[in-house]
């Protein structure tokens, strides 16, 4: 079943145009502040602007390496500083990696350049340079005030970044137990949810003699056993484009034709179930007996639903489903058993044997088939 987001898409800039974009705007950035800078002296402009230009260049490696790009950012502008070019706030050419390194999580590593491009400048100008504090300490309030600035934003992209993660982890988390045109309408809405289908297919199927089989093996065994079949049995409901409903022990359900009405549900469900009996004949029980499963199908109306607040489910009600059930459980070892109104869409395309009248529990006596396999022929006799 295809899944999708239960949002809307929405259109985004692709990531290598915004980076361009940033690295153009780094670069004006940068070069503005040296052609304003009010220190004309030290080595030649031309210089000065390539060192500025290798910061811009490394926001376009931003995203693939953040930390990487942070470290060579600040190593090039103190670089810069150390050849004496005309001042520039360091937050200005570093404020794309940092924001970067700290929206990645690199906490630690912004602080620590943040903190060496404000205290490095204030030891220098007064341990060496012999400035005096109060001017130097009020440039290096103004450097932190754009560092806070630029790291501020950093941490509302990174919240930003972990409530979107959040969110798709409880979306991918609500399409694992409902259906997805169903879980958007419990998203929009709070009043129930119930629906009728005139014509859906349902199936049943249960592993054969389970219950000793699990008395005789260890509960880590028992789940183990069960995750992997019916993690096999996920796979093969998806691959026909069917809804699985719930599993009930040892038993798993399955519909064809809802939440999405499609006219050939009875036959996916059909080619589900040869798939999931051809699948246990392959698998053997922890004592290396092999396995087998009863399968049961019926076609017909059903009703369908979310109910629940707590721990909430899709599931179906109605005669369809009992008797989906029935053919389950008084069905042979190893056998698909489908009921007449099935056998009837089924008949032109698949191999059946007719097992007969049969009483099943709260009902009268009904025929039933035993679906074989899928017609070789269409067109031949039966």
């Amino acid at each position: 079943m295809e899944t999708t987001s239960l949002g809307q898409r929405r259109r985004r800039v692709p990531s290598f145009v915004v980076d361009a974009g940033l690295a153009v705007a780094t670069a004006l950035a940068v070069a503005v502040a040296i052609r304003a800078s009010p220190e004309p002296s030290g080595p030649p402009e031309g210089l000065a602007y390539l060192v500025g230009l290798t910061i811009a260049a490394l926001v376009l490696a931003r995203r693939r390496w953040p930390l990487a790009v942070l470290l060579v950012s600040a190593a090039t502008l103190q670089l810069y500083y150390v050849l004496d070019f005309p001042g520039i706030f360091p937050a200005v050419p570093l404020a794309v990696a940092l924001f970067t390194a700290w929206a990645a999580g690199h906490r630690g590593w912004s602080l620590a350049v943040t903190g060496w491009f404000v205290a490095a400048p204030v030891a220098f100008r007064t341990l060496v340079a012999q400035e005096p504090l109060l001017p130097v300490l009020s440039d290096a309030m103004r450097d932190a005030a754009l560092f806070a600035a630029v790291l501020l934003l950093g941490e509302a992209v990174r919240a930003r970044a972990a409530l979107d993660q959040e969110r798709q982890r409880s979306e991918r988390l609500l399409l694992n137990i409902l259906p997805a045109a169903i879980a958007a309408r419990l998203k929009q809405s709070q009043g129930v949810i119930a629906d009728g289908f005139p014509d859906v297919t349902v199936l049943f199927a249960d592993i054969v003699n389970f219950t000793p089989l699990s008395q005789g093996i260890t509960p880590e065994a028992v789940v183990q056993l069960l995750d992997e079949l019916f993690s096999a049995f996920d796979q093969l409901t998806r691959r026909q484009g069917l809804e699985k409903i719930k599993t009930i022990g040892d038993a798993y359900m399955v519909a064809g034709g809802l939440p999405d009405p499609r006219p050939d549900h009875a036959q996916a469900v059909a080619d589900l179930a040869l798939a999931i009996r051809e699948e246990i004949a392959r698998r053997s029980d922890p004592s290396g007996q092999p396995l087998q499963v009863r399968i049961g199908i019926d076609t017909g109306p059903v009703v369908a639903g979310v109910i629940g607040q707590d721990k909430f489910s899709y599931d179906l009600w109605g005669d369809t489903v009992n008797t989906a059930s029935r053919m389950e459980s008084q069905g042979l070892a190893g056998c698909i058993q489908v009921t007449e109104r099935t056998y009837q869409r089924l008949r032109d395309g698949d191999r059946f044997e007719r097992r007969g009248p049969i009483q099943v529990r709260g009902k009268t006596a009904m025929v039933t088939y035993l679906l074989l396999g899928r017609n070789p022929d269409p067109t031949g006799d039966r």
